[in-house]
This record gives structure tokens, C-alpha cells and sequence, in this order.
């Protein structure tokens, strides 16, 4: 069946409107090119930033700032240049950036980078789905974060200011590093209206050093569908709130190490390899932690947290397992002294560690969820990856704005 698909762009963000009735022609195709690069960026439907003007351009391409792609060039002044360029010579940086948004568009290749890159406020950094970029730092880089998603303009306020920014469709690779060394390939400290979506992380294995994204301080609302490969600690996060969407850990020493935080969940998660899952037990205090619909093979065990039975007042290190397919000979739950609070078991259908209810603390409880077929696909409730409409070429992407009689 086909289907008619437009997508508004406007202000450097895109909206997938589809139509269910099927129209003849809007067929599925080979795509050779991004269609978001084959946009006119320059005519009626271009990205617009009102209290800019027509002069500002929102949608740029790294390669029109001299960057080459190509694995032996220094790129990170283009990249840089890219993210900065607020039109007229001027810069995006310390500069009333919440008015000035930029797409700033990535094409495949390998970007070499010598020194950190810093994100912009009001910014989405977007690669070619069908050939996502490389980010590799050289063999010489010495900053210890690859990638900053933190605007320097909202220093102060611990990520919580740093809204309207987003990465998408590359890949982050620092297997150039010391496997050893302390190393972040992104940090991403930002508050609501952000996210990241498509990535791979690659790190080295048996990594002492490399975390793929460290998330210590902010107000994050979702991560979803990221990879990672190899390092210390897949992510590290500290956020208010997050929710964990499709991730896959293979071969970090810790997938997820949660340093505090109110709440986290992790949704159909796949940790593969890994010396263990979920570990709560470092710096900071977490409020909840909910497991769901998600896969452990091959590895330690899927949560190490706090016993917090005995504190006073409002317990926090609530832990909820709900659909836990679990293949290993290791328990599935540990304390922080290494006891076992949860064997070993194919299926846990809901475990619960913490207050099931307003003055009742429940220490491992079993229970089954009822769940409705309807919101099940596979045993697990629906979920989709964030689509990029990569298979369209250009000319089955309708820009709205450009339409003639529009309003």
C-alpha cells in the first residue's frame, strides 16, 4: 500500500504528517540522498527565524563550511563554524541563541576531530540516515568530551536551562583513544524539548575509561533507539527524569550506571555481554528505577542497587523489573554488598524492591501484571523507532510551506 507523506519544515525541526488513504505514485524508493538535504532551503517553505529575518539562514551543511568528511582533514572548525554561524559574520555563541535556529545537516563520511565540539541552544545536528557520519577524535585529542551538548549560555542553571537542542543519525567512535583513559564521547546535560535519537556509540573494548554519554546533571525527558558498543560505562545518568527507549549495551563493563536522579525508566533495553546491567549503587541517591520489556544475555546482573529498607522517611531506590527475559547463570538483582535479592530465573513477569504503596515497603515482591493484548506487540507493549523517512527519495517529500494557496 502506499501512502501520501508531507513533512513540514520549518525552524530547523520536521513534522511527519501521514495521510492513511493510499495515493497512487507515493511509493517506497531506493533513496541515493538524504531527502532533507534536496529541500529548497533558500525559497517560500525555507526554515524561518522571525525575529531574524529572511536573511538568517536556519539550515546549513557542514560541507558549505569546508568540512571533509573524509577521515584525514581536521573538521572541527567547520563543524564548529557550522554550529556558531548566526549570518553576517556574527556567531551563534554567547548570542541570543534561543532566536537564531539552526539545522545544521551532516553527510556521510568520517569527520576527524583534534578538540571538543560544543552544541548550540536552539539546535538540531543531523546526520544521513542512510550513511550515518563518523565522529572520530585523532589519535592527539586531548579534552576529555568528544561531543558537549551542553550550551556554555546556560552554565550555572545544571542543564536545566539548555532547551530546543537534539542530535541525530551519527556515530561516535573513539576507538582511536587509550582504551583507559577518561574519556566522554558525549555529554548531554539538557532540560525538555531535546533529544537523541539513532546514535551508535563505539568505544574500546574491556575499556577502563570510555563512558558513551554522560548525562550527570539536567532534565532530560527521552533517549531512544542508541547502540553502544565497548567502555566503562555505556551511560551515565544523574538526570531529573528520563526514559531509556530501545537501547542496546553490548560489551560495557556497566550499561547504565545511575548516579541519582528522581526517576528513570529503561524500556526495551538489550544488554548483551555486559558485566552488569543497572547499577545504582554509585554517587548521589536514586528515587525509582523501572525495568521494562527488556533482554539481558550473556551477562552479570541486570540491577545492583541499595537496600533502602532501613532508611527513615521517604525510602528512595525503588526498583520495579516488569517483563525481564534473562538468559545468564548470574542472579538478576543484587544489594550493594553483593547478596542476592533476586535469583535467577528465565521471566520475571513484575518484581518490586520499595514502596508498592503509601506505607508499604515491600522487599522483593512477585507479582503478575495484567496486561491488554491490545497494547502488546510480541509481549511487549507497542513501541516504534522515531522514523527519519529515509527510504523517500526527494521528490515523495512534500514541504507544505512551499505549497502554492497554503496558508
Amino acid at each position: 500500500m502506499s501512502m501520501r507523506m508531507a513533512i513540514i519544515i520549518g525552524a530547523g525541526q520536521q513534522r511527519p504528517l501521514i495521510d492513511p488513504l493510499p495515493l497512487s505514485g507515493t511509493q517506497k524508493s531506493t533513496a541515493t540522498r538524504y531527502w532533507l538535504d534536496q529541500q529548497d532551503h533558500n525559497g517560500a517553505g525555507r526554515g524561518y527565524a522571525p525575529f531574524v529575518g529572511l536573511e538568517y539562514s536556519v539550515y546549513r551543511n557542514v560541507k558549505s563550511y569546508g568540512a571533509a568528511g573524509d577521515g584525514s582533514k581536521d573538521d572541527t572548525g567547520a563543524l564548529q563554524n557550522a554550529m556558531n554561524d548566526a549570518g553576517n559574520g556574527a556567531s551563534r555563541y554567547k548570542n541570543e541563541v534561543s532566536t537564531r535556529p539552526a539545522l545544521v545537516f551532516v553527510p556521510g563520511g568520517t569527520y576527524k576531530i583534534t578538540k571538543k565540539l560544543d552544541m548550540r541552544l536552539n539546535t538540531i545536528l543531523v546526520g544521513d540516515p542512510n550513511d550515518r557520519p563518523i565522529f572520530k577524535p585523532s589519535s592527539d585529542f586531548k579534552d576529555e568530551t568528544l561531543i558537549d551538548g551542553e550550551d556554555y549560555a546556560t552554565q550555572g542553571t545544571y542543564g536545566t536551562t539548555n532547551f530546543f537542542t537534539a542530535i541525530k543519525n551519527i556515530v561516535i567512535d573513539t576507538t582511536s583513544l587509550e582504551k583507559d583513559r577518561s574519556t566522554i564521547a558525549l555529554r548531554w546535560g539538557i532540560a525538555q524539548a531535546c533529544h537523541l535519537t539513532n546514535i551508535k556509540i563505539q568505544m574500546p573494548n574491556n575499556s577502563r575509561g570510555h563512558t558513551g554519554i554522560a548525562m550527570v546533571q539536567g532534565s532530560t525527558i527521552a533517549v531512544t533507539d542508541i547502540t553502544i558498543e565497548g567502555g566503562a560505562v555505556g551511560i551515565k545518568n544523574g538526570n531529573q527524569q528520563v526514559l531509556f527507549k530501545n537501547i542496546s549495551f553490548k560489551y560495557c563493563t556497566t550499561a547504565l550506571a545511575q548516579s541519582g536522579g528522581f526517576s528513570a525508566v529503561l524500556q526495551g533495553a538489550r544488554i548483551d555481554t555486559c558485566a552488569i546491567g543497572v547499577d545504582t549503587t554509585g554517587a548521589g541517591q536514586l528515587g525509582s528505577l523501572v525495568i521494562l520489556d527488556s533482554t539481558s544475555i550473556n551477562s552479570g546482573p541486570t540491577v545492583k542497587f541499595r537496600d533502602s529498607s532501613h532508611d527513615g522517611g521517604d525510602r528512595n531506590e525503588q526498583i520495579i523489573i516488569e517483563n525481564l527475559d534473562f538468559n545468564g547463570n548470574n542472579p538478576i538483582a543484587i544489594g550493594a554488598d553483593g547478596s542476592t535479592k533476586l535469583a535467577n530465573t528465565n521471566n520475571v513477569d513484575t518484581w518490586i524492591w520499595g514502596s508498592v504503596s503509601p506505607g508499604t515497603y515491600q522487599t522483593g515482591k512477585t507479582l503478575t501484571t495484567d496486561r491488554s493484548p491490545r497494547l502488546l506487540s510480541n509481549g511487549k507493549f507497542f513501541s516504534m523507532r522515531q522514523p527519519t523517512y529515509q527510504e523517500y527519495n526527494n521528490d515523495k517529500v512534500v514541504n507544505v510551506k512551499a505549497v502554492k494557496g497554503f496558508p
